[in-house]
């Protein structure tokens, strides 16, 4: 059916209280409640297929367009909702932003877990479930922190790398949301504040510090540290070969993405990396044209080294070595990530060879402790 509902103001408030009559999620409007998140899981989208209950009608299903009225509100059905064809736990809210329409599901915050942690570790056996009860507390910290971020859009977390990838119910599994259920409520606190939960697939050895892959205040939790467990990832050494004409032709190329273009007749002739002492990686990168120094802050250059084939066309890591041999450029790389953080290759390790969860989490945060906040 396509839906073209203009809602006024008195239809959209009895809306609002049937949802809370039929025993559907406990929100209402733009109040905000702790234990509830607002993920955007389709985002600026010309129309979406989404399934649930409206006003006092019957579970049903909607194309929604741009035209009509919106926040349009959606409840639970069975406790779920559906968008294009994917099930959710909690319930609903279409907006239109700039014409387009952004799909946001709000629900509460292990509901949303269960469908983050298995995404987000992988596929895991029982001997590897402390890894997912410490990647279960992460990612409920980093829910916690980050409330409220897109609240002039709306909603809190995107359903993706950009915060923490979530796919609803398709996504979870028995054994990670035990890891949930088993950790309910706990977060990482740092003097008296949840944390930076960052986490990442492979260090290669050791993690990075915050400064290693973004600017600002380093909090003191986030500094690199020896990491000894990851040696079975397939990202923790890795090797990329090109010509010479190749890699400059692309290095070329790539600048554009990061808003650097160069003047006609200019040649890149070498390049310097400049390293963090402690974790090895990049922290910036000086190319030298026959014009001028171009200065590449650490953030840029995975987008700069960065092939289409690349995960997000993004090299893995900026813990790299660039060697020449002949007429071929070698890049030996270790690690997959900015390296900050947890480092989940490891923590699976850790976990393997009985280490509990809060081992883990201590190990690669620092000076946190965990606390229950409900």
């Amino acid at each position: 059916m396509r839906l073209r509902i203009r809602i006024d103001s008195r239809v959209r408030i009895l809306a609002i209280v049937a949802l809370i009559t039929i025993n559907c999620m406990p929100y209402v409007g733009r109040v905000r409640r702790e234990n509830l998140v607002r993920i955007a899981v389709e985002c600026g989208v010309d129309a979406a297929v989404v399934t649930g209950v409206l006003g006092k009608g019957f579970c049903r299903e909607y194309r929604v367009t741009p035209e009509g009225a919106f926040p349009l509100i959606l409840g639970p059905k069975d406790g779920r909702v559906a968008v294009n064809g994917r099930n959710y736990r909690g319930g609903l809210e279409v907006r239109k932003i700039d014409g387009r329409l952004w799909v946001i599901n709000v629900l509460d915050v292990e509901s949303y877990l269960k469908g983050v942690v298995p995404c987000e570790i992988g596929g895991i056996t029982e001997k590897e479930l402390e890894a997912a009860k410490a990647q279960a507390v992460a990612a409920r910290t980093y829910a916690l922190a980050h409330s409220g971020q897109y609240s002039d859009l709306g909603f809190d977390l995107y359903a993706t790398v950009q915060d923490q990838v979530y796919k609803g119910i398709t996504c979870e599994r028995e054994i990670t949301s035990r890891a949930v259920e088993s950790t309910a409520g706990e977060v990482l606190y740092y003097r008296g504040a949840p944390v930076e939960a960052k986490y990442h697939s492979t260090c290669g050895g050791r993690t990075a510090d915050f400064n290693d892959a973004w600017a600002g205040a380093a909090p003191p939790y986030l500094s690199s540290v020896r990491c000894d467990y990851c040696r079975k990832s397939p990202h923790y050494r890795w090797t990329k070969v090109m010509t010479r004409d190749e890699f400059f032709t692309h290095l070329r190329h790539r600048l554009s993405r990061i808003n650097i273009n160069l003047e006609e007749g200019e040649l890149i002739h070498s390049f310097r990396m400049m390293r963090s002492r402690r974790s090895h990686r990049l922290k910036e990168l000086i190319l030298v044209t026959n014009k001028r120094e171009l200065k590449i802050a650490n953030y840029r250059i995975r987008t700069l080294f960065g092939e289409p084939d690349d995960p997000g066309g993004l090299l893995k890591s900026t813990c790299i070595y660039v060697k020449t041999k002949g007429d071929e450029v070698v890049i030996e790389g270790r690690g997959f990530g900015h390296g900050v953080g947890m480092c989940q290759f490891g923590s699976l390790e850790m976990a393997t060879q009985g280490r509990h969860y809060r081992k883990i989490l201590y190990h690669y945060y620092r000076g946190t402790r965990i606390k229950k906040v409900r």
